[in-house]
């Protein structure tokens, strides 16, 4: 199998990679018509597997939209790439394709006459706009729409607005789309930000109460294997089953993105052409932990906004602590900091704790221990903000 090795950005094709099962079980759910919240940590590789699902479906005639809302910023932005991209895949019925007025206007302004300039401010706006945009969507055909990067894009919108009334009404208007009657339209939304951790924090899951919760994790072993000895094959460099299970068990938590740094490191070593060694292993694995190739997994606390300073505590904390820390230790450390009672300081600390096991940064184990899901991500925190 020749794969190439992408570090970071999604992968497609022949470059994509395992998750039979996953894929399955998401297609059953697809054809069944169900809407998935794909739930995952970050860098399990959640755009990679959106995308895959666009392909299968794409080959067996479904009409699918991808849309990737990184680096969007407002809902004007949103707003003109989400038609732009609908008006592409031809997703709109025979009566929006020849109405006038309002929603002819939007066409003509992702047609090359300039982005729509809307006032958010006024309520109607956003009422007719959208009442718009749902009359004129085809709901007869069999149509996968995949909205990317969706929960960094509400809380960019959330931040000037404490009601969270903006992120409340796109949220419930999705909704309202997949409560169309009859709708063959099917629903995927991921993100490198917990959409479930969002919602939850401004009482708003009941917009996403109908979607399903898909979970993911790592690899499976046997796939992380096969990962491992095909980008061997592919870059050139031999490599034994022994180191093989080596490498496994260095990084612990089998995810495609920390395989993928490895072998873009070690490829570089002079002798790699000779065989893959336990030492190149080890120099590869302190070299990443120095690096700033993980930032995003702290970049990413910033969109905890009042959570990030006591997330920031507790991964400080476990980035020293070899064995883990007890839930309890945590608690007393965290209430300390922000001094107040255990009593008091539990709820708050409760949802922090949720929220970076939840996004991958942490794991529970037996005894109700807490420690870092990754050994490299711990290594890499540590030599960054405690060392």
């Amino acid at each position: 199998m020749a794969i190439s090795n992408k570090v970071g950005p999604p992968v497609t094709g022949e470059d994509f990679y395992g998750r039979s099962k996953e894929l399955t079980h998401a297609h059953e759910f697809l054809d069944t018509n169900h809407s998935l919240v794909l739930s995952a940590p970050r860098r399990i590789g959640k755009s990679s597997f959106a995308k895959r699902l666009v392909e299968d479906k794409e080959s067996t005639g479904w009409t699918c939209v991808y849309i990737d809302l990184e680096g969007i910023q407002s809902q004007d932005e949103f707003l003109n790439t989400l038609i732009s991209k609908f008006d592409r895949s031809k997703i709109w019925s025979q009566a929006a394709e020849v109405a006038g007025g309002f929603i002819n206007r939007l066409f003509e302004g992702v047609k090359g006459i300039g982005p729509v300039k809307l006032d958010f401010s006024r309520p109607e706006v956003s009422q007719n706009l959208f009442t718009s945009l749902s009359d004129a969507i085809d709901h007869t055909k069999d149509t996968l729409i995949v909205i990317d990067e969706l929960p960094l894009f509400l809380n960019i919108i959330d931040k000037e607005d404490p009601s969270h009334k903006n992120a409340g009404f796109l949220l419930n208007w999705f909704r309202s789309l997949r409560q169309v009657s009859g709708t063959k339209i099917r629903w995927i939304f991921c993100g490198s930000v917990g959409l479930h951790n969002f919602t939850s924090m401004r009482n708003l899951s009941m917009t996403i109460n109908d979607m399903v919760s898909f979970d993911f994790d790592a690899l499976s072993q046997e796939e992380a294997e096969g990962l491992i000895l095909a980008l061997s094959d592919s870059l050139g460099i031999p490599i034994t089953g022994k180191t093989v299970q080596y490498i496994l068990d260095k990084i612990e938590w089998y995810i495609p993105y920390f395989i993928q740094l490895l072998f873009t490191t070690i490829k570089n070593y002079p002798d790699a052409k000779n065989g893959i060694t336990e030492q190149m292993v080890d120099s590869a694995f302190d070299y990443l932990a120095h690096t700033d190739d993980l930032s995003t997994w702290y970049e990413r606390l910033a969109e905890y906004n009042g959570f990030k300073e006591g997330a920031e505590l507790l991964l400080n904390a476990l980035s020293m602590a070899d064995n883990g820390l007890s839930r309890g230790e945590l608690l007393d450390m965290f209430a300390q900091f922000i001094n107040e009672p255990v009593a008091n300081a539990n709820t708050k600390f409760s949802l922090i704790l949720n929220m970076i096991e939840h996004d991958g940064y942490i794991m529970r184990v037996s005894g109700g221990i807490r420690r870092f899901h990754s050994p490299l991500l711990k290594k890499w925190w540590y030599s960054k903000f405690v060392e």
